[in-house]
Parts: C-alpha cells; sequence; structure tokens
C-alpha cells in the first residue's frame, strides 16, 4: 500500500507538471511528431489521427477543439482523469473509491476500451472512404 501510495503522488507531481509545461512545448513538439503513415498511404485519417493534437489542445483546456481532433481520445482522456481522482480518493482510504478503482481497471474494462476502439475506428475510416 505505501509503494501505491508513493505512485499515486508521483503521478501527481507529474500530471501538475504536464499541465503547467504541455502547452509551451506542444508548439515545438508538433513538428517533431512525423505524418501518418496510414492518412500518407491511403489519404484516409486512422484511428489515431490527431491524438496528439488532441492530448495538446486538452491540456490547453481547448476541449472543443480536443474532441475535434480525436473524440476516442478525447473519452480516454477524461475516463484516466477520472480514474486519477479515484486513486488519490482511494489512498484516503474511502472504500467506494477503491471499488471504482478496481471495475475501471479491470479486464472487462479493458476489453470493453479495446471494443470501443475498433468500433471508432471502423466507424472513422466508413466516414471517410
Amino acid at each position: 500500500m505505501k509503494k501505491l501510495s508513493y505512485l499515486v503522488l508521483a503521478l501527481d507531481a507529474l500530471a501538475l507538471l504536464a499541465f503547467f509545461v504541455l502547452d509551451d512545448i506542444a508548439k515545438y513538439m508538433i513538428d517533431f511528431f512525423p505524418e501518418c503513415f496510414f492518412y500518407s498511404r491511403y489519404g484516409v485519417e486512422c484511428a489515431t489521427c490527431g491524438a496528439t493534437r488532441c492530448v495538446f489542445n486538452f491540456f490547453s483546456l481547448d476541449f472543443a477543439r480536443a474532441f475535434g481532433y480525436n473524440q476516442f481520445i478525447f473519452c480516454l482522456i477524461v475516463y484516466a482523469l477520472i480514474l486519477f481522482v479515484l486513486l488519490n480518493l482511494a489512498m484516503l482510504g474511502l472504500k467506494f473509491a477503491q471499488k471504482a478503482c478496481g471495475a475501471m481497471v479491470s479486464w472487462q474494462a479493458v476489453t470493453v476500451w479495446g471494443v470501443l476502439f475498433i468500433v471508432f475506428a471502423a466507424y472513422r475510416i466508413a466516414v471517410q472512404v
């Protein structure tokens, strides 16, 4: 339990650092990432196209633009933030938070997210073709 509390505190510090620093880094990092192979080869956006821009805009608090770039990644970020808050509450000993964390990282939840990703990828490609 003590190791987990150190991990959560480290994640807290990393999240705060990312929130304050990511906006400045985004201006320089966008040109670093290569163009999507799938998009350059077939002219169709893949399921992860726009993910980097989505993350940068999300943490710059431009939620509408972030959602526009990649809806799946946006929802995944919100899910991760909820899990992050629940982990912090679980470290305080709140039982409901501990149960919720367990449910959110269960194999069933991971399977649901995997299926949603496949459906999102298929939909995104079908809409563009």
